[in-house]
């Protein structure tokens, strides 16, 4: 049996999981029929969609029962067929979109949840789906997504496809078609500069001491960051940028062709890798000192500098560490390789050292390189190896040591119960104390199925904090093994942790986010929007304290933590004086 429409059809498409056929007329007459075994349809519902006549819709169908329409609108319109309500979505100016811009087509990458749409400004809007099933009761639909950083493009955006490799996105602009890879936002905070990728080519950079903030836009597709108190390097695998700090302004100090995929400074001196080697430069690219790696060792692929030290991992799961206090590098660790000190380990996923070189801490993967709920502890004047699961909350000692002043067994449980059933997703050292160590952790069941830079925190009702992301701080000591210092969720405004130096802890902040805690800042020191910082929990009201209360006030948490109350309370003596 046919049915007709009153116009020319303009998109047709089937629903197997409600055998059901949507039809799009020329005039933007939605309708849905319902398909019986024998061939004959029955239209269930007619509806006009709102747009231009004559304006090409574009539809996308997600999870077999939400339909979603672009009609050249300023916002998407969303159709639920199983909870039978429909809601819109539309790009918001606190991201950088304009007012009265207008959406023309739509696609959904399943695999990543996300919903990408193009403009005819030029841009690239994505909406992320909140994780959780699609018929949850209680929550709008709308409070399902939620709005990233749109990428930035040139024209008039007529076609957009997710292609089958799930990280790949066709952008058709009339003039040209484009294809975009996703990324993860590069970041960095180093000596009290952050550097926070927003788009593509574009920086905020953020002078954390002097509360000088300047955007830095390149000439590349970023693929990397990394900032010192004199300068900021860009890199995207095939060309290096540095640029220097000069008076109130960011001037280009050296360009190089480079194809290293990870870049690190100290000072003068640039790192950067080959295979087998890391290489020591000049910022305008001279090559001045090799390190080398044995063929058995690997291909350096990650790079930390805190203090004066610069730990490097390898493909093949070795690590070594480098002074860098003197004119030349010196071998500080010698190499290590990963599976003989942690039997049955994948890989590394990142290794950081802390301030005075002396421990390293390592991020494991699993074989399939999945995330690994442990995190590999090395301490180089000891040679030995502790293991931390955040999935059991266990330590492992490879070694015979003390922890919490009683002789080490193979195992020690954490009492809070906080600390197990995740999995670590990030993690730093503080950088001037080789004490303390920070690390970013989600439920082990969100922690399985996605990749780290997939993470985000679940759309909350409520102000409060997400549900998702615990920030874990630890004092680490040979006399006293791990403690745990504090514990907090992530607030909702932020995105991802950015690394600690007391008294605070830094975070990017999510895009279009205002920390209301930082909007008012003492002093000089403001925070800028894309970079948000917390107290540690002993330091409220102590932010801008000077050092040596600083230090008798860390000394007075070391103490409490370890349950010291007699040096604990000598600490506080020298603060009051």
């Amino acid at each position: 049996m046919a049915a007709s429409t009153d116009s020319s059809i303009q998109m047709l498409f089937y629903i197997e999981k409600r055998e059901a056929l949507v039809v799009v007329t020329e005039n933007l007459l939605l309708s849905l029929y319902l398909v019986t075994p024998e061939g004959e349809v029955e239209e269930m519902m007619k509806v006009k969609l709102s747009g231009k006549t004559g304006h090409h819709a574009d539809i996308a169908l997600i999870e077999g029962s939400l339909l979603v329409t672009a009609t050249g609108e300023s916002a998407l319109r969303f159709w639920d067929l199983d909870r039978g309500e429909n809601y819109v979505l539309s790009p918001e100016e606190k991201f950088g979109f304009e007012k009265g811009e207008n959406i023309n087509c739509v696609s959904y990458c399943k695999a990543k949840g996300l919903l990408a749409a193009g403009t005819n400004k030029g841009r690239v809007a994505m909406w992320r789906k909140v994780p959780g099933p699609q018929s949850s009761r209680g929550v709008e639909g709308k409070d399902r997504w939620t709005l990233q950083t749109p990428t930035e493009l040139e024209g008039n955006i007529t076609q957009i496809k997710w292609g089958s490799r799930k990280n790949l996105l066709a952008v058709n602009n009339i003039s040209s078609v484009v294809i975009l890879s996703e990324q993860a936002m590069s970041s960095h905070f180093h000596q009290q500069v952050a550097v926070v990728q927003v788009s593509p080519s574009l920086l905020s950079v953020s002078f954390l001491s002097t509360g000088l903030t300047h955007s830095l836009r390149t000439d590349m597709h970023i693929s990397g960051v990394f900032a010192t108190k004199d300068a900021v390097a860009v890199w995207n695998g095939k060309q290096v940028v540095i640029f220097e700090l000069s008076g109130a302004t960011l001037r280009n100090a050296g360009t190089f062709f480079c194809e290293s995929p990870v870049l690190a400074m100290h000072e003068e001196n640039v790192y950067t890798v080959e295979p087998n080697r890391v290489q020591v430069r000049t910022w305008q690219g001279t090559v001045k000192q090799l390190l080398l790696f044995s063929e058995t060792e690997g291909n350096p692929c990650f790079f930390d500098i805190c203090g004066n030290f610069l730990v490097v991992g390898t493909d093949l799961a070795h690590f070594k560490s480098f002074d860098l206090s003197r004119r030349e590098a010196k071998v500080h660790c010698s190499c290590k390789n990963l599976a003989e000190l942690v039997p049955g380990v994948g890989g590394i996923a990142s290794l950081r050292c802390n301030a005075n070189g002396n421990k390293i801490s390592i991020l494991l993967s699993k074989a399939d390189n999945s995330p690994d709920s442990k995190i590999c502890f090395y301490d180089v004047e000891m040679d030995t190896v502790t293991i931390f699961d955040f999935k059991t909350g266990q330590i492992d000692w490879r070694e015979t040591l003390t922890f919490n002043g009683q002789e080490a067994k193979k195992n020690h449980g954490f009492v809070d119960e906080r600390l197990a059933h995740l999995v670590p997703v990030s993690h730093f050292w503080d950088q001037s104390e080789p004490r303390l160590f920070v690390c970013e952790a989600v439920p082990e069941v969100m922690g399985a199925h996605q990749q780290p830079t997939d993470r985000k925190a679940h759309t909350e009702d409520s102000a409060g904090p997400t549900v998702d992301v615990l920030i874990l701080s630890f004092f680490i000591s040979e006399e006293h093994g791990f403690l745990l210092q504090d514990s907090f969720h992530r607030p909702p405004t932020y995105q991802s942790l950015l690394g600690m130096e007391v008294p605070h802890y830094y975070f990017t902040r999510k895009p279009g986010e205002a920390d209301r805690d930082d909007q008012v800042d003492s002093g000089h020191h403001y925070i800028p929007q894309v970079v948000g910082r917390r107290p540690l929990r002993d330091f409220v009201g102590l932010e801008d304290c000077d050092k040596p209360t600083r230090d008798a006030m860390l000394n007075f948490s070391f103490f409490v933590t370890v349950g010291d109350m007699d040096e604990a309370f000598k600490s506080i003596k020298l603060i009051k004086r």
